[in-house]
């Protein structure tokens, strides 16, 4: 099982992150100090004696390098997030596996139970078939259900063979392997009980930081888009034709740009947009958590109760004993035991289905709580 969790890791989603990651570290974004140079030549009073030549520097924006880093380093920031976002989706598709399968598989060995007592019920009334215990339409329809049991375990075996291509395509060395997870190894009801209570259970870093960070980044690039200005230039110039004159025949030309009108305005204006658009999917995330935790945490408790109250029900009915008392009784129709043995597998089919929509609800609520993804990763299924 944790082979298959952690195999979420080495997905081409979460490697493109770390891809990234990894050139971004390399600092491959930082800006020269000299934005631009240019050779300039130009024709003085059309003469070509008189041809000038220059070498024209454009330094960089000091204040557009620094916003530059900035913004890089927070996209990076922005892009580790976000592959925790999706590694969460990942675990959260994998843990669903794991959970289907052990439904499946328990259900599965539910249906082959009722078959086998099927098949008991009609031998025992093919043996009665002279006796006053005999009732043929109670034979046409254990034949008929028998027959619909065998379907239904067809069916479960498709689903099975389905949920196998899904578990295979998570994780492709699973191919060949059996897969023995169960419904009795995973972590107890109220073991889930006790981690929903852990206020500990519930972390700041998931999407509620992400899309903070998205806040951040879109300020970054606000900033980066105010300082993206030319400040200026620094020119050296030769003129041949002075030197005929005993006069140098180098210049030097200093520009500075005065920053009274801004030509990125519209550019800002988009970045403006995003930022406010970003602030709204920061109180959307923080609110979805806090409302999916609250709903995820009440659904838990309900369905607890629920399975508890049930499985209360089913120990007050005292099969065993009734049962044993069936047995002893010497006008007993064997017949009576074998069919309170059939409810009673059909009780566990209902306990089973109960169990898995705690694990599912006990999923989202980790989902919620972004403890899924969190580092070191751990296995949120196990009984410890």
């Amino acid at each position: 099982m944790d082979d298959f969790l952690w195999s979420a890791l080495e997905t081409p989603a979460i490697q493109a992150f770390d891809h990234q990651n990894t050139f971004l570290d390399s600092n491959p974004y930082k800006l020269s100090f000299i934005r631009g140079m240019e050779f300039r030549t130009e024709s003085n009073q059309l003469d070509p004696d008189r041809q000038d030549y220059a070498l024209r520097l454009n330094p960089a924006n000091p204040w557009e390098i620094k916003r530059n880093n900035q913004y890089f380093q927070t996209y990076q920031e922005v892009s580790q997030l976000d592959r925790q976002r999706e590694l969460k989706k990942v675990l959260k598709a994998h843990y669903e596996a794991i959970i289907d399968w052990a439904y499946l598989k328990e259900q599965k060995n539910i249906k082959e139970e009722e078959q086998k007592i099927a098949q008991t019920q009609i031998k025992i009334l093919e043996a009665q078939r002279f006796s006053n215990f005999f009732d043929a339409n109670d034979y046409v329809e254990l034949k008929i259900d028998q027959l619909e049991q065998v379907v239904a375990l067809e069916e479960l075996y498709f689903e099975e063979d389905a949920q196998r291509n899904k578990i295979e395509s998570l994780y492709p060395s699973a191919k060949n392997q059996i897969i023995a997870w169960t419904l009795n190894e995973l972590i107890s009801i109220e073991k889930i009980q006790s981690v929903i209570e852990d206020p500990q259970m519930v972390s700041a870093y998931g999407e509620v930081a992400y899309r903070q960070k998205q806040v951040e980044l879109a300020e970054s690039e606000w900033a980066l888009e105010k300082s993206n200005i030319n400040i200026g230039y620094l020119q050296a110039q030769y003129q041949q034709y002075r030197v005929d004159q005993d006069r140098s025949p180098w210049s030097i030309g200093l520009g500075v740009t005065i920053p009274i009108f801004n030509p990125n305005k519209g550019d800002m204006t988009k970045r403006k947009l995003e930022m406010i658009e970003a602030e709204g999917n920061l109180a959307d995330a923080q609110n979805e958590q806090q409302t999916g935790l609250e709903l995820m945490k009440q659904k838990i408790k309900t369905l607890t109760t629920r399975y508890y109250n049930f499985q209360i029900q089913l120990d007050s009915l005292n099969v065993d004993l009734l049962s044993s008392n069936l047995q002893q009784m010497t006008n007993s129709n064997p017949m009576t035991v074998v069919k309170l043995k059939s409810s009673l597998i059909k009780s566990k089919s209902i306990s089973a289905l109960m169990k898995k929509e705690i694990y599912l609800a006990y999923m989202e609520y980790l989902w919620h709580a972004e403890m899924l993804q969190q580092q070191p990763l751990k296995n949120y299924l196990t009984p410890d």
